[in-house]
């Protein structure tokens, strides 16, 4: 055995068989074309890491580490993130495994680390050198300078307000107008340098400073919020830090109420994404920190249109954001009427009248709920919403009005007939005991919806709806001979044919296998590797239904038809190999 293989950290836990192990099949596959196309950039190995940038849809940095006798990793792709030995680290693992295999690595001396002669020039140079070195770096690295600034700030903070809002406002600038993906990792680093400027503040007894600063901060920081590609989130993180530093710093500082009831009314108004909870400052306003919250918010209220129903929602500046203040202050003080007050300025939209329900049912004001959703669906006879619908229907059955609730589930399945709408009447209908002359009258609509859509049944039938909703009404019923009667007759959706090969496998083999057989095809010629995947797996299941079915003879020779027909597709032609 190799020297290098005992003293390299990486040589018995990256394999091919490990990487395989840690990503599964199909992200490993993945990570393995990734690495065919060069796709791994700036492979490094130190002492105790090996690094890589991994060019995707972006470019990612991978990080793999000795950890006890395992693996560890981190990548900065999403699913990295989220903690998954993604392909990006299987592309890296590879590379790595080529280049040792290759003879190309870093010495065994050096125990895998390649930087092991540069840190020992590193180690031969003046202070003076290296501070020059690190510098001149960091000007052509936007990541270092910000790692540097960060550090800097953290060791040797302003002493003034005017120099730290100097320092915050650096911290989380935007200078080119807007940060992409790429450019994420250095801004987020620089703006967690003024997360971690506030955290010290308040830690060093600086709370009064630290609340003033992160008001700043969350201003400045929600301005950049929407000029950053975030897609990974960790900017809102670092902007939810602030925040949460900011109301830490005002439990310890206790502003005066109405100086901070008026800088949370502004931050919220800024506030798209919540960073702020109106209930976690309640303590600290009072009374009149409270009140002069209400007096700001009532002030802009007072600006909101009134939208009767019908009114186009043309958008207003803040219209969201004062409608949630207002909210959250009834909620706060408990009161329904004043909440549904709030609710009522806006009755363009169904659901609308539906939350205004909502909220007086959960108060047990049950009369007055219903007759507002009763208003709501008078008011948008063309428009019902299901879930408008579905509150009245309930209501009226609690008011033992079945038979209203049976007429208005009706009318809903009459406009929008599918499996869905078609249940909720079975149970409406049910409860009014009266399901039989209802379900004909239903089943005698779709066949009417059916009959003028005028379709012949042929093999098109694979490709569109056909009688799909009669399938599945029948196969809801448990009814599969009926369900499959109406897909002869006027086809149905691939999946839905599948559902019924399913429910005839076991007491009418015949009709699965030839459902199965008339789907090979279709599956085989979306040509790639899943279809192809599926596909063999739906001739294992055809084979055992024949063989079951004493028909071994005739799948071999369906078999053969199968490899003559795509011998072409030989991804597909390898996976049917081993089944005759």
């Amino acid at each position: 055995m190799a020297e290098g293989t005992l003293t390299d950290p990486f040589a018995k836990r990256i394999t091919q068989a490990s990487l395989a192990r840690l990503a599964g099949e199909r992200s490993f596959a993945r990570g393995l074309a990734y690495f065919q196309s060069g796709a791994v950039l700036d492979l490094v190995q130190t002492r105790d890491a090996l690094k890589a940038r991994v060019q995707g849809n972006e470019e990612y940095h991978v990080v793999l580490r000795p950890e006890a006798r395992a693996l560890g990793w981190s990548c900065t792709c999403p699913l990295g993130e989220d903690g998954e030995f993604c392909k990006h680290a299987v592309a890296t693992g590879l590379a790595w495994l080529e280049r040792r295999n290759g003879g190309e690595g870093p010495s065994s001396a050096a125990g895998g680390d390649e930087l092991a002669r540069a840190r020992s020039y590193l180690a031969s140079q003046s202070k003076e050198a290296l501070i020059e070195l690190v510098l001149e770096q960091a000007g052509e690295d936007p990541e270092l300078r910000a790692r540097l600034q960060a550090a800097a700030l953290r060791r040797d903070p302003p002493s003034d307000l005017k120099a730290l809002k100097g320092a915050v406002r650096q911290a989380l600038a935007v200078p080119s107008g807007f940060v992409d993906y790429r450019g994420m990792r250095a801004f987020i680093t620089r703006a967690e340098s003024a997360a971690d400027l506030l955290r010290d503040l308040v830690e060093s007894g600086r709370a009064a400073e630290a609340a003033t600063l992160a008001d700043y901060a969350m201003r400045r920081g929600i301005a950049a919020y929407t000029r950053t590609d975030d897609s990974g989130g960790g900017f809102g993180d670092t902007l939810r830090r602030i925040a949460a530093l900011h109301l830490q710093a005002c439990a310890s500082a206790r502003p005066e109420g109405e100086m901070l009831g008026a800088a949370l009314f502004e931050l919220q108004m800024l506030d798209d994404w919540g960073f702020f909870n109106f209930e976690d400052y309640a303590p600290l306003l009072g009374e009149k920190g409270i009140a002069r919250y209400r007096a700001l918010a009532e002030k802009a209220w007072s600006n909101v249109p009134v939208r009767e129903p019908g009114a186009p929602r043309e958008p207003v500046a803040g219209h969201y954001l004062i409608t949630r203040i207002m909210e959250t202050l009834a909620r706060h003080e408990g009161d329904t009427d004043a909440l549904v007050a709030v609710k009522s300025r806006d009755l363009s939209h169904p659901h609308a009248f539906l939350e205004i329900a909502q909220i007086l049912a959960d108060a047990r004001r049950h009369d007055e709920a219903l007759a507002w959703a009763e208003r709501g669906h008078a008011a948008f006879p063309n428009d019902l919403d299901p879930r408008l619908v579905d509150f009245i229907v309930q209501a009226y059955h609690r008011a033992k009005r079945h038979d209203d609730a049976a007429a208005l589930a009706w009318q809903y399945f009459s406009r929008h007939p599918d499996l869905t709408s078609y249940q909720h009447l079975e149970k409406s209908a049910g409860r009014a005991n009266a399901w039989q002359a209802w379900r004909e009258k239903a089943l005698a609509h779709v066949r009417a919806g059916q009959k003028s859509k005028d379709r012949e049944p042929d093999h098109r039938h694979w490709a569109h709806g056909g009688h799909s909703l009669l399938v599945e009404i029948f196969q809801h019923e448990g009814d599969s001979g009926a369900a499959l009667a109406e897909a002869r007759a006027g086809g149905c959706t691939a999946d839905l044919w599948m559902k019924l090969a399913k429910a005839r496998e076991k007491a009418h083999p015949q009709d699965a296998i030839a459902i199965y057989q008339q789907r090979i095809d279709p599956i085989v010629n979306l040509a790639h590797n899943q279809a192809y995947d599926d596909a063999a797996e739906l001739a294992g299941t055809i084979k055992a239904l024949m063989n079951r079915t004493g028909q071994a003879e005739q799948f071999g020779e369906w078999m053969a038809e199968v490899r003559a027909k795509h011998k072409a597709k030989r991804n597909f032609t390898k996976r049917i190999e081993a089944i005759r």
